[in-house]
């Protein structure tokens, strides 16, 4: 950001409105400069500065929109679930349990329950201008966002920002930049992609049950099941027995100085840093989900069941960071003979992160209310069931030296090399330390006096390689922790000597390893670029190959070293390989109307290429849990792993053939006999299904005619699998619309999605196999916006310069055969594509208005 190298995590801390540009840079050659932070690709992002000798020039905008759901999962009426519900207790030999189905109409959509039509709307002022010798840009914004799941009392997030960029000239060769940015950040939040989430309790939940309690007397707002008496309640429940808030300030910018020594030759010095303080708390109340619901802490009266935990709790937490880049370097340009010139750059960094955090929990807060949830407030006594604390800190260290040469002969022959020593805290004694080298070459065929035809404007072919090492966030699986290499010592709840019971003990939490070292990405890109027909049009092509070794990760280790959190060690090596394309288009077709339009093609395979300690399983499905990610050699890293399937046993005699199945039945499914030993067992799982899309592609199209503008954003994904991983797959939960194609008997059907229906499921059915795998290629509507600029001449006071208005829709269409919400799941590698159900995007409906005065 401007310049710095210090990583803001995210970008929900930067206001759209004070982003003058962003570029992506991939390929080694451009990334390799930026050194440890630049290993997975770099987003440079310039804000807007002040502009000298300029009269100030004011700007505002306002934006109010509406979100909502795009589309519901289908799941069965109260009607339809009561008679599954008896179908599948008749088939396992139970009783008639909704004798009659006439009294159900749809019964209550828990979905409809949820979701709101939440608002969204942001704010923004700004002011840029300038003297001689300084130039200035000011702005502060404001974005609200509810959420819509719950609405804006449960779910919300508010972010207020304020920014100045200033810039001076002390002198003529002394120049001063100061950037700086404070964000304020609040928000409530509840659970989501997970099998307790509010979204997952919705579609499962009974839909039988009516909205609010309805029995006299009875304790509780909301209605429960008498049939579900597990994990899964009332999502409305859940909902209004949410509490939590949390609040994040954020400080970041840079502090630098330039001077030039010589024509040519100029000296820079930059700091640049991230302050962050976060406070959090949360609350658990003392609910009713039903007198015999595992989660229940009271009973239908109010009262606390006996041998439940009968105690609410608040949690409070405080974290704070501070990291900084503090970097030194020398740029001297310089020309031999005209047509030989140079570009370098030689200098050095340092750099620190740091962090540390506290946080208790503590039981019994008064009249278990959240306007007494404080954890000075609560009653509970001060032993470890009534008060638990912890805390950490960490800091971590880097040092820099690099080096950059461009060379540009006669602009026809470019060249660069980059060389940098990166030094990390992060690794054993004998790695702390790596080089990694960088180079490109480009040349501009079209310089050349022999290659003149009719028609090419531009042409340029190029390519790069480099490597470049990578210390805590690798692209194939979750953030490294901070202490990567250290020992760590953890609490546990103690030992017991003989009859002397201890009441706290500690162990060793995690190993160091002292043979930890870089992970390295090697990139080679090939590719060229061409502009025809007058400059109107513009083709890029590339082909792009990433080789990624000693892969960081924290891999599982045998409990019986006394500790559950292993070291983190190189475990493999990676290869991504494909081809990117770009075509786009130009033009002023009249005097008043313009067009510019681009379309990307993006393809890419994954690989592993190595695994240094065998296979890595991750992910889960069901309860209980069962992997069904892999990281194994030879395949696509985080594929999905289970048993194929093959139909339906459609008689006995069917079940009789072929492998053998324990327990299956006419109407269960047909797992496929993948290594032939005559038997469906756990050696039967193999690849079912890859979340990563065999191609992407994206369309932007702008238009501009007279005082209108239109501005459109496509984007496809083809060949991505998901898993469906919502389903609670228990006797009484809700089933999703597929259920009424089952199995009914032979011939009905061969659709393994569909097999006949029962409480008792002898064969597994519910297994983790590609019956739960569903085709995940989508074509998304991103983005729409229709905007009108008013004439000038309306303003006769001249208070306004500039007035837009606009509208717009984001995710505005999907379409895509995927039975869930989004087909578009993201994650870290072992999470990637899966949907225990994942919280939507939401579609909006927005307009707004910008001014400049």
């Amino acid at each position: 950001v401007d310049g710095s190298l210090q990583t803001l995590d995210d970008l929900n801390s930067i206001s759209a409105a004070d982003i003058e540009s962003i570029s992506v840079l991939k390929d080694a050659a451009t990334t390799a400069v930026y050194g440890v932070k630049g290993g997975n690709g770099v987003i440079v992002i310039t804000t807007k500065s002040g502009r000298k000798n300029q009269k100030s020039e004011f700007s505002a905008s306002a934006n109010y929109g509406q979100q909502e759901v795009l589309n519901t999962i289908g799941v069965l009426n109260a009607a339809e679930y009561a008679g599954i519900i008896n179908e599948g207790s008749a088939v396992s030999g139970g009783p008639v349990i909704f004798p009659d189905l006439s009294k159900f109409g749809a019964g209550t959509d828990w979905q409809k329950e949820i979701f709101h039509k939440a608002a969204i709307q942001s704010y923004t002022i700004n002011a840029r201008g300038g003297s001689e010798k300084m130039g200035y840009f000011v702005a502060g914004s404001y974005l609200g966002q509810d959420g819509i799941v719950g609405g804006g009392a449960k779910s919300n997030f508010r972010r207020a920002t304020g920014t100045a960029n200033l810039n001076f000239d002390f002198s003529p060769k002394l120049k001063f930049i100061a950037n700086t940015s404070f964000v304020n950040i609040t928000g409530k939040g509840v659970a989501e992609n997970s099998i307790n989430s509010v979204i997952a309790n919705a579609l499962n939940f009974d839909p039988t049950a009516p909205i609010y309690n309805d029995v006299p007397g009875s304790y509780g707002k909301y209605s429960v099941s008498p049939h579900i008496l597990s994990e899964i309640f009332n999502p409305l429940t859940q909902l209004d027995e949410t509490y939590n808030k949390s609040n994040t300030n954020k400080l970041y910018g840079k502090l630098e100085l330039q001077y030039e020594v010589i024509r040519n030759l100029k000296l820079t010095s930059r700091f640049g840093y991230t302050n962050v303080d976060i406070t959090g708390k949360s609350f658990d109340p003392l609910s009713y989900y039903g007198d015999a619901h595992i989660n229940s802490q009271l009973n239908s009266a109010g009262d606390t069941i006996p041998g439940r935990n009968a105690h609410n709790s608040v949690s409070e937490n405080k974290t704070s960071y501070f990291s900084y880049t503090f970097e030194n370097f020398a740029n001297y340009n310089f020309k031999i003979r005209e047509k030989h010139q140079f570009e370098t750059v030689l200098g050095f960094s340092m750099a620190q992160n740091s962090g540390n955090s506290i946080n208790a929990t503590r039981q019994d807060v008064l009249f278990n209310s959240w306007d007494y949830a404080d954890v000075s407030a609560a009653t509970g006594t001060p032993t470890r069931s009534g008060l638990d604390a912890g805390s950490w800190q960490y800091r971590r260290r880097n040092l820099s030296y690099f080096s950059r040469i461009n060379y540009d002969y006669d602009s026809r022959y470019l060249a660069s090399f980059s060389a940098r020593r990166d030094g990390s805290y992060a690794f054993g004694v004998n790695n702390k330390f790596g080089n990694f080298f960088a180079g490109s070459f480009g040349w501009v065929v079209t310089n050349e006096k022999f290659f003149q035809p009719k028609g090419i404007d531009y042409l340029k072919i190029r390519g790069s390689y480099g490597v470049t090492g990578n210390e805590n966030v690798s692209p194939q699986f979750q953030r490294i922790s901070n202490d990567i290499y250290i020992y760590n010592l953890g609490q546990n709840s103690g030992y017991s000597f003989g009859n002397e019971p201890t009441s706290i003990g500690a162990t060793i939490a995690s190993f160091k390893n002292d043979n930890l070292a870089w992970e390295k990405q090697k990139q080679l890109n090939v590719g060229f670029d061409i502009r025809f027909g007058k400059n109107k049009f513009s083709f890029s092509a590339d082909y792009f190959e990433k080789n990624i070794s000693g892969l960081l990760f924290t891999p599982s280790l045998s409990l019986y070293l006394g500790t559950a959190a292993p070291p983190t060690a190189n475990i493999g090596s990676t290869k991504t390989s494909g081809y990117e394309m770009s075509l786009g288009f130009s033009d002023n077709i009249t005097k008043s109307f313009r067009i510019n339009t681009n379309v990307t093609f993006t393809t890419a395979k994954n690989l592993v290429t190595e695994t240094n300690s065998g296979l890595i399983i991750g992910g889960g499905y069901g309860i209980p849990n069962q992997d069904i990610t892999r990281f194994e050699e030879g395949f696509t890293p985080g594929y999905f792993y289970g048993y194929k399937t093959d139909g339906l046993f459609q008689n006995t005699a069917d079940v009789s053939k072929g492998a053998v199945q324990n327990n299956a039945k006419p109407g269960d499914i047909r797992f496929v006999d993948v290594n032939g030993d005559g038997k469906i067992d756990a050696e039967d799982r193999t690849k079912i299904g890859d979340p990563f899309p065999n191609f992407t592609m994206g369309w932007s199209l702008n238009l501009d005619y007279k005082g209108f503008d239109f501005t459109s954003f496509v984007y496809a994904s083809v060949g991505n699998d998901v898993y469906r991983a919502y389903e609670r797959n228990l006797a009484m939960t809700n089933k999703f619309r597929g259920v009424l194609a089952r199995w009914t008997g032979e011939g009905s059907t061969n659709d393994a999605r569909n097999p006949r229906y029962t409480f008792t499921d002898d064969n597994n059915n519910t297994r983790a196999s590609d019956r739960y795998v569903e085709d995940g290629s989508f074509v998304k509507i991103k983005d729409i916006q229709l905007g009108y600029t008013l004439p000038a001449s309306l303003f006769k006071k001249k208070i306004f310069s500039k007035v837009r208005i606009y509208a717009q829709v984001k995710n505005a269409y999907t379409f895509s055969k995927y039975s869930g919400y989004d087909p578009e799941i993201s994650g870290a590698i072992f999470n990637t594509g899966i949907d225990r159900g994942s919280y939507p995007q939401a579609r909006t409906y927005s307009m707004g208005v910008d001014f400049k005065f």
